[in-house]
């Protein structure tokens, strides 16, 4: 089967278009650089760097992608917080490029293919995660190499089939919301023009490769009690019972028109609408394919329960696709300039909030006023827990304890602590997270450790007799928000 009739290879002076969009993702990785360089990291974040440090087949609440490509940025460039930030600095990058090839295959000009790229580059759920250690930078970068394999496989590359299996089966290892692809493929393959691949061996060997590739997770859950699972199922669920939660669904709506630029999500609707009056092209077909069944799981699950912004973030691969090809199809030049503008001036006021809006208006920090709150608090808190160590013990011999997996993380983190200086104090009958899992506190500690919690004296003095406090520990960088906790000596 031949590649879309609209196909056609660039020539050498055509290349322009791909020459900018590279210039343009180097300045924007650049521009990241700087500003992930200054930004603390979240407790996400620094737990994934705790995992990192224990590379294992799992972990306690994501698989395991995230943890290995930290570890091997560790490896490379240190324990800066900037290298640990280089995977969604290059992983971004990455998969915009992959959507450039994607588009360019599906027979958008080079100079189209090259402006969906740009434009999901600086969409808003771009420039916020783009920034951050976080599973999604590899759930979407696999999302977008399923997409391009599959695509190739469709017209004639079988080699590309297990390439797909490769891809969808690395995604289930990066986030398990990747499962959601396996309807998106299937409802592509259910086109009339591509129906005859179920007679051929190329879809059942992308899946079994695919579970061959994720297996050794599914064995680690089933050795651990299922963690990963069962905290899949929890955040699912959250803490509402279930029912019909229109206002969480208005909510949730409204965060995808933001994340995901108003002009681009109005006109991928347009498309959709107009395409659902005929029977869509192959091409159209498999970009909505590709973006309203996680739009609809997503909104599904926010009806029911809840839903964060970012669970939905592979739709918006297609949705580029289908709204760039929808405005370029209609000479929508207007649209697509005032789109990028939206992407721009969101990302530098996203990025500059302090300077450009927080201090002329003169606005305390908090939760509706900063992006980024959640972050300022911990440094602080790492900085007084070092000087308690400091003063006591040389560093080879800091050990921490909490029951507060953030604080854990954090302070690892922050003062750089191998595996088995941290621990998780277990309160309840099975442990909770990574620390309390790997690496309990044992009542009976043979060695100095310092406890760090928000657990009463009697609750503390209960479990650990000739446990010492110390002094009251606060950041109040962000005072609605303030960090507050005691520090107490467990010693032979």
């Amino acid at each position: 089967m031949a590649l879309n009739p609209n196909f056609k290879e660039p020539t050498a002076s055509g290349l322009l278009p791909v020459w900018l969009l590279c210039i343009g993702l180097v300045l924007i990785a650049c521009w990241r650089f700087f500003i992930a360089s200054n930004l603390p990291l979240s407790v996400d974040e620094a737990y994934y760097v705790a995992w990192s440090k224990s590379p294992d087949w799992g972990y306690w609440t994501k698989p395991p992608l995230i943890a290995w490509a930290i570890g091997g940025a560790r490896m490379v460039c240190g324990e800066s917080i900037a290298c640990i930030r280089s995977t969604a600095l290059i992983g971004f990058p990455l998969t915009s490029l992959v959507l450039a090839v994607l588009a360019w295959r599906m027979g958008e000009s080079l100079k189209s293919a090259c402006l969906v790229a740009f434009l999901f580059a600086t969409i808003p759920l771009s420039s916020f995660y783009g920034i951050a250690a976080t599973t999604d930078t590899f759930l979407l970068l696999m999302w977008a190499s399923a997409m391009l394999c599959l695509w190739l496989a469709l017209h004639g590359r079988f080699w590309a089939w297990p390439m797909l299996g490769l891809a969808f089966g690395l995604g289930m290892l990066a986030k398990y919301t990747m499962v959601v692809f396996g309807i998106s493929a299937l409802l592509i393959l259910l086109h009339p023009k591509w129906r005859s691949h179920w007679k051929t061996l190329g879809p059942y060997l992308a899946l079994l490769i695919a579970v061959v590739v994720f297996s050794p997770n599914v064995v680690w859950n089933l050795t651990h009690q299922m963690p990963t699972f069962q905290h899949t199922a929890n955040i699912t669920h959250g803490a509402k019972s279930f029912g019909l939660y229109w206002d969480s669904l208005a909510s949730f709506l409204a965060q995808q028109v933001l994340i995901g630029n108003p002009f681009l999500v109005c006109f991928f609707l347009l498309a959709a609408f107009r395409y659902a009056k005929s029977a869509p092209s192959a091409t159209t077909w498999f970009s909505l394919s590709a973006a309203v069944p996680m739009l609809c799981v997503i909104c599904g699950q926010a009806l029911m329960t809840r839903a964060y912004a970012n669970w939905a973030a592979p739709a918006y691969l297609g949705v580029c696709l289908l709204a760039v090809s929808h405005m370029s199809a209609h000479s929508r030049k207007i649209s697509l300039g005032l789109a990028l503008a939206f992407n721009i001036v969101f990302a530098v006021i996203l990025y500059h909030y302090q300077a450009l809006v927080a201090t002329p208006f003169q606005l305390k920090g908090t939760a509706a006023s900063d992006p980024f709150w959640a972050l300022r608090n911990w440094p602080k808190i790492n900085e007084q827990v070092a000087q308690e160590l400091a003063a006591g013990l040389p560093k080879p011999q800091w050990r921490i304890a909490s029951e507060d997996r953030a604080v854990l993380a954090q302070a690892q983190m922050g003062l750089v602590l191998q595996p088995g200086q941290a621990f998780g104090w277990q309160r309840d009958p099975s442990p909770e997270n990574h620390f309390e899992q790997h690496f309990p506190l044992k009542p009976d500690t043979t060695e100095p450790v310092l406890l760090i919690t928000k657990a009463s004296r009697d609750d503390v003095l209960q479990a650990f007799p000739k446990a010492t406090w110390i002094r009251e520990i606060r950041s109040d960088q962000m005072p609605a928000d303030a960090l507050v906790f005691q520090l107490w000596w467990l010693k032979p």
